[in-house]
């Protein structure tokens, strides 16, 4: 039997009508990597950096890339073409946004930005443990 990649790579739109069907390719993905502990929160973070882009960028868009840890564990990032970084601010639990990066803060091992291309960033998760 053939080994699913390691890696999976997408361009897409940040549209949120496309939301939906990006959290099932997730899901399918991981369950392909026998890592389906891990699909809530990575849906999760993927929905929520995504839901920024479509925000924030002006152009929505963007690369999704997901890549199974040797050592256990999931890494996932959204590329896009803006430098400006996603902030985490405080707010209240049910404020009506506001909060993404604080969900991402709450689930993920640790989270960070880094710049890419002429003006870009890749907004990069980390998850170790399986919930």
């Amino acid at each position: 039997m053939e080994k699913p990649p390691e890696r999976y790579t997408r361009r897409m739109v940040a549209d949120p009508r496309e939301f939906a069907g990006v959290r099932r390719t997730v899901r399918a993905q991981l369950d392909g990597w026998g890592q389906e502990g891990f699909a809530d929160a990575a849906v999760m973070c993927v929905t929520e950096i995504l839901a920024n882009v479509h925000r924030h960028v002006e152009s929505p868009e963007c690369e999704l890339w997901l890549e199974k840890l040797p050592e256990g564990g999931l890494r996932l990032a959204v590329s896009d073409g803006s430098a400006q970084p996603p902030v985490l601010v405080n707010r209240e639990l049910y404020a009506e946004g506001g909060r993404g990066m604080a969900l991402v803060t709450g689930v993920a091992d640790r989270w960070w930005t880094e710049p890419v291309g002429a003006g870009g960033k890749r907004v990069w998760v980390v998850l170790c443990e399986q919930g």
